[in-house]
């Protein structure tokens, strides 16, 4: 049987493992397999010509009955018909266990079309039990008969270790053998595995070779490939005009990455000036395939208003058609979005901020790897913005991610967590080595104590503790530039009590135990005591003189540092260091 005869039958077969047996059999009737794929030999024979003449006028039964003896005597011929007339339901009710009989019969007489239909059922665990191995086998005798798509096979085969031992070298020879009879597949496997280097050494060269013999067949993949190898200077010189010229090529075939990378040219101007409109106008097309990049690049295109008119629903639109194919950039320009927000003239042009949407967007980002996504999210889970507040997770999402601030985010979350499991000094009933300026206030509100001055634009908050905390009269709580606590001072007025110091020493014996340094005299003069805590908080109590009074000073060392470096660098709390604010525009610029 003549190569491309028995090329079409399997083409006709592998389509039908497709779904697409229904429309195949109206546009491929039984006639046309039996004259391409049988001899005048066996049309010599009554009985076969008989059965063809009853299939040609769409008897199939009285087919099946004339076939069936001569397939039951050994005929290859009839045994193969009977196969596909129970594998396709023609005559008979669809049958693939009787199908694989069949097949099985003629196969192991040599039938090169019943050896690769046989292979495929194995393949495929149609009709009969999954088996790659045997697969393997049936396509090896097909292949061995010179039929390129079951040397195909064998090569993919090879290649993934599927029902054979992974073989670079025999998946190499196989694809060859294939690509030499103008497979197109198997040629651009070759170009890809040349190109790759994956099991051989690394050739551009022959990946063109490979590219060239598909590309000219006018085959979409094997023309954008070798445009790939143009643009790149892969194995050739670097040339953007062949490039784009095989780019179009493969377009006008409507492959998507092609019409997508010609777009990118336009874009960009690669080999040629910048042209948005027509950048435009080949996303479009490549996005109308499915191209989520496209998508993608329309997003931004017309977010922009560049080729277009800015228009950001039509913008978010392509984001979310992108987004709905998984493109992590497209998720995260949509989180960018609606964390945000924007305003516009236009009304219709507006976006409210919605947090939750953001975060959803964000999650998705991340989930898909895109390092800027996780900073984001780590955001949102550190101030609780359209989700619980989750200091862990914003932790681990700020060491994946890459922007500076976020780096810097990590470090400190870090320290803080680790603070958290360490923190033992207590006010108000919060651990304050590690706690920030809004959980201290919720919390000093709960025990009535009235506000004298909070303002969080100033470096402290002041309170009159008197009503709530005898002998004292004013507590005053300061904090770093970023709200974390350093110090919390109280106020014992007693101006003619040498004795108060020691009133309120003796109570904190009774809760820390003795002091860890003493200095002065307790009787007279200024004196003071200190304790150093297990978690690095300070306690001090001190007096001066002549003035008796006495101040209770909790503070963090390590804090107190930091707020007297901030402090040199602005009295204004607001103030943003130079670095900070150069990272904080880099970060603009992303969105």
């Amino acid at each position: 049987m003549p190569y491309t005869l028995i090329s079409y039958l399997k083409f006709v077969y592998e389509w039908k493992q497709f779904n697409c047996m229904l429309a195949l059999y109206r546009f491929t009737p039984i006639v046309i397999f039996l004259t391409a794929f049988y001899s005048a030999e066996a049309f010599s024979r009554t009985e076969f010509t008989e059965g063809y003449e009853a299939a040609q006028a769409g008897n199939y039964k009285h087919a099946i009955a004339l076939w069936t003896p001569l397939a039951q005597k050994g005929d290859a011929a009839a045994q193969y018909t009977l196969g596909w007339m129970f594998e396709s339901g023609q005559g008979v009710p669809q049958n693939y266990q009787q199908a694989a009989f069949w097949y099985t019969k003629a196969a192991k007489q040599g039938d090169v079309a019943a050896q690769y239909v046989l292979a495929t059922m194995y393949n495929k665990g149609t009709g009969i039990a999954l088996d790659r191995q045997k697969a393997v086998i049936w396509f090896t005798k097909a292949a061995n008969q010179g039929d390129a798509i079951a040397q195909f096979k064998l090569g993919v085969h090879f290649q993934k270790g599927l029902g054979v031992k992974q073989n670079y070298k025999q998946s190499l020879l196989w694809f060859k053998k294939a690509a030499e009879q103008g497979h197109l597949t198997s040629q651009i496997n070759l170009g890809k595995i040349y190109q790759s280097g994956k099991g051989i050494k690394k050739d551009y060269k022959k990946a063109i070779i490979w590219y060239e013999k598909a590309a000219t067949q006018g085959n979409a993949l094997g023309q954008y490939h070798l445009g790939f190898m143009y643009e790149y200077g892969r194995g050739a010189p670097q040339s953007f005009k062949k490039a784009k010229s095989l780019y179009l090529q493969s377009a006008k075939h409507q492959y998507a990455p092609s019409a997508y990378k010609v777009a990118e040219f336009y874009e960009l101007g690669k080999g040629s000036d910048i042209d948005f409109k027509r950048a435009v106008k080949w996303y479009k097309k490549s996005a109308n395939k499915g191209n989520n990049s496209a998508q993608f690049k329309l997003g931004n295109l017309y977010k922009e208003g560049k080729g277009v008119t800015k228009n950001l629903r039509i913008a978010i639109d392509w984001y979310t058609q992108a987004a709905q194919q998984n493109h992590a950039q497209a998720f995260y320009q949509l989180g960018i979005i609606h964390e945000e927000g924007v305003i516009n003239k236009k009304r219709a042009q507006s976006v409210k901020v919605n947090y939750s949407k953001a975060f959803k967007n964000f999650q998705h980002a991340s989930e898909l790897g895109y390092p800027y996504a996780h900073a984001r999210l780590a955001y949102l889970y550190e101030n609780g913005l359209g989700t619980e507040v989750d200091l862990g997770k914003a932790t681990i999402l700020y060491q994946q991610a890459v922007q500076p601030w976020a780096i810097d985010r990590y470090q400190s979350l870090s320290k803080q967590l680790t603070c958290y499991q360490t923190a033992t000094t207590k006010l108000f009933s919060v651990n304050i080595a590690c706690t920030t300026r809004e959980v201290l206030r919720e919390k000093i509100k709960a025990q009535k104590i009235m506000a004298i001055d909070e303002n969080s634009h100033h470096w402290s908050d002041n309170y009159f503790t008197g009503a709530v905390i005898r002998g004292s009269s004013e507590l005053k709580v300061t904090y770093t530039r970023e709200d974390f606590f350093v110090s919390a001072k109280y106020t014992f007025v007693g101006r003619n009590k040498p004795k108060l110091i020691s009133r309120v020493k003796n109570k904190l014996i009774e809760k820390y135990g003795q002091p860890n340094k003493q200095q002065g005299d307790e009787q007279q003069g200024a004196a003071s005591f200190e304790w150093i805590m297990p978690d690095g908080i300070h306690l001090r109590v001190s007096r001066g003189w002549p003035d008796t009074t006495t101040y209770v000073l909790y503070f963090s060392p390590e804090k107190q540092l930091q707020l007297e470096v901030q402090q040199a660098q602005s009295s204004d709390k607001t103030f943003i260091p130079p670095n900070e604010e150069s990272d904080r525009k880099v970060e603009s610029d992303l969105f």
